[in-house]
């Protein structure tokens, strides 16, 4: 009979053990790995080029790839900002780089700079990633661009890559 008495106790307990795992595993999936898609933007086309030194260049975004809100205007380069709260933004540039070469990148929330990050290229490549990565507070209707920006002693233009995995601006709404 005690054995009887423990088997039955055992099973409930398998029982229960099993029902919180699946019951946890369920919450962690459902509500913990979601991952919120990104508004993304990106240029694909003829050879595009930034000038050296001089002006901070609007860059010119031709490609939606994803867009719920429909905040991306192509024409003038720029993303409305939906609703109030913090959004993280990453922005990229490839470009064919030489040794010594300064780029930056930078971001705009209605025409002020908010962040921007640069590089040097210590040796000569085909394509070196200029990017940046923040999480900024903006306000409903803000209007957000990205700007670019190169100098080298020469003065001499270099070309961007095109390509969604190459040069692109993706922001989405965190919290």
């Amino acid at each position: 009979m005690l054995a009887g008495v423990s088997l039955i106790v055992a099973i409930a307990g398998v029982a229960v053990g099993a029902s919180s795992f699946f019951s946890l595993n369920n919450y962690i999936n459902e509500t913990n790995a979601y991952v919120l898609p990104m508004a993304r933007v990106y240029y694909e086309g003829p050879v595009y080029t930034i000038p050296s030194g001089g002006a901070y260049l609007l860059f010119n975004y031709n490609q939606k790839s994803y867009d719920t809100h429909e905040a991306f205007d192509l024409a003038s380069d720029s993303y409305t900002i939906p609703e109030t709260g913090y959004y993280k933004v990453i922005a990229q540039y490839s470009i064919d780089a030489d040794a010594g070469y300064f780029y930056m990148i930078l971001l705009y929330s209605n025409n002020i700079l908010v962040c921007s990050r640069s590089s040097t290229s210590s040796i000569n490549t085909n394509t070196f990633g200029v990017a940046l990565a923040d999480i900024i507070n903006f306000t409903i209707k803000d209007s957000i661009t990205i700007k670019v920006y190169q100098f080298n002693s020469g003065a001499v233009s270099n070309n961007i890559f095109d390509g969604e995995e190459y040069t692109f601006f993706a922001i989405a709404k965190i919290a």
